[in-house]
């Protein structure tokens, strides 16, 4: 309850200050159309689903375990896609996380989407598109 009071009061506050909110089905198509005008995408999903994770417990020294832990979400910015258009850019904020060295990688379309999905559970499930008023 109390994480949907949260969100629902952050979801006004953004309406009150300008935002829009658009509902269409979260497909492939979608997030190129968005990708392809060089627009980069803030997107809330499952970090358990998309690192292939297990389930965590505790908040500062986590431990792993899918029978006790709960699913993580997580935000990284979408910013291209690949030239046979089956895989998606990311810039991930967690330094050591498990898909990459680094804090750039690539991730197939349709995994994403299923994280972006996924992350329904943790509230996280979204798309934030920021341009600038005309």
């Amino acid at each position: 309850q109390r994480k949907i009071r949260f969100a629902s009061t952050a979801y006004q506050k953004f309406l009150r200050l300008g935002g829009q909110i658009k509902f269409q089905d979260l497909t492939p198509d979608l997030i190129k159309s968005i990708l392809f005008q060089n627009q980069p995408i803030l997107t809330g999903l499952s970090a358990t689903y998309l690192y292939q994770s297990p389930r965590e417990i505790g908040d500062l020294v986590v431990e792993y375990d899918d029978l006790r832990g709960l699913p993580t979400g997580h935000f990284v910015v979408l910013n291209g896609i690949s030239p046979d258009e089956n895989t998606v850019s990311i810039a991930d904020p967690l330094k050591n996380n498990p898909m990459a060295p680094g804090q750039y990688y690539e991730v197939d379309i349709h995994r994403l989407i299923n994280s972006i999905m996924l992350g329904m559970v943790t509230y996280d499930a979204n798309l934030l598109i920021i341009k600038p008023k005309k």
